[in-house]
């Protein structure tokens, strides 16, 4: 069987959890997608403002997870700024906030699963 990166165990860990610890866990996984999203919008480029109008948070694929985007019809040219081109030199706002934010994301989800465990168990 192939490797999916515990996929299918956290999936499996998911569907185990009961529903108010995944109320307690919502929240840090919300503002750690918010403080991403307010941070890319300050690194980005605003020439005429579109690239920033363009970041946001999205639902993700289960119902503790968020997926921070940037790029609409409105700014297609996300990707363009992000790695630049022949012409254009890169100007990184999204990779760099990412790599960043990821141990403070990920110990304050920890954190609120912990709480959220001692709490369910008290």
């Amino acid at each position: 069987m192939a490797d999916d990166g515990g996929k299918a165990r956290f999936k499996a860990f998911m569907a185990a959890l009961p529903a108010q610890i995944k109320a307690d866990i919502a929240p840090a996984v919300d503002k750690s997608a918010d403080e991403m999203v307010s941070a890319m919008k300050s690194l980005a480029p605003s020439d005429d403002g579109d690239l920033r109008a363009s970041i946001r948070v999205e639902p993700g694929q289960h119902e503790l997870s968020r997926k921070v985007v940037a790029g609409n019809a409105a700014a297609p040219h996300a990707t363009y700024v992000e790695f630049g081109t022949i012409d254009t030199p890169a100007q990184p706002y999204f990779w760099p906030i990412v790599r960043s934010f990821r141990r403070r994301s990920t110990s304050r989800i920890n954190r609120a699963i912990t709480a959220a465990v001692k709490r369910y168990n008290a």
